[in-house]
């Protein structure tokens, strides 16, 4: 693992990449939780498309951001308005992403950092998922007792059971 990262803008030209490296982080990070259909081949397509479009509108890249090691991408991050009206913030961490070779390198927290500061914001996260759940807590997140069940909000049986948690810091 290199402790020598940049974060910067995505590129117009890494669809590809960046899909590679979400796909990969959510198998590492989900692996026995969710359906492997998360990260098979057609994932990751649905994945190099969507990211396509978004790096096709300016205002998806300035609010993301991606971290790299000679050259290659290793994380991922992204904001944008809070798609919830009961909450009074500025932002939602969209995603956060770092592939597991690198976890505490540092690169996860500077992105966070870099999008956020000190911005009011909210997340979702896999309630089971301790080391994202500590890794908001350090930066002033907790939960604000609001959940939902995957399998219910996206009406698909096969991730009934799994709950996301949502967490928030701060208020406008």
């Amino acid at each position: 693992m290199s402790s020598e990262y940049t974060i910067r803008h995505p590129r117009m030209d890494e669809a590809q990449e960046l899909a590679a490296v979400h796909v990969t982080c959510w198998e590492q990070a989900y692996s026995g939780i969710l359906p492997d259909q998360f990260w098979n081949e057609q994932a990751l397509q649905r994945r190099i498309d969507s990211w396509r479009q978004m790096l096709a509108d300016p205002a998806h890249r300035a609010r993301t951001r991606v971290a790299e090691v000679d050259g290659e991408v290793i994380g991922i991050a992204q904001i944008g308005p809070p798609r919830e009206d009961d909450l009074d913030v500025e932002h939602e961490l969209y995603m956060i992403y770092l592939l597991a070779e690198h976890h505490g390198c540092g690169a996860a927290e500077d992105m966070l950092t870099e999008l956020l500061n000190d911005k009011s914001a909210s997340l979702w996260v896999l309630r089971d998922n301790p080391r994202a759940l500590a890794f908001y807590r350090r930066y002033g997140f907790e939960s604000d007792g609001v959940e939902k069940d995957l399998g219910d909000d996206r009406g698909a049986e096969a991730l009934s059971g799994i709950v996301e948690i949502r967490m928030v810091r701060g208020s406008k």
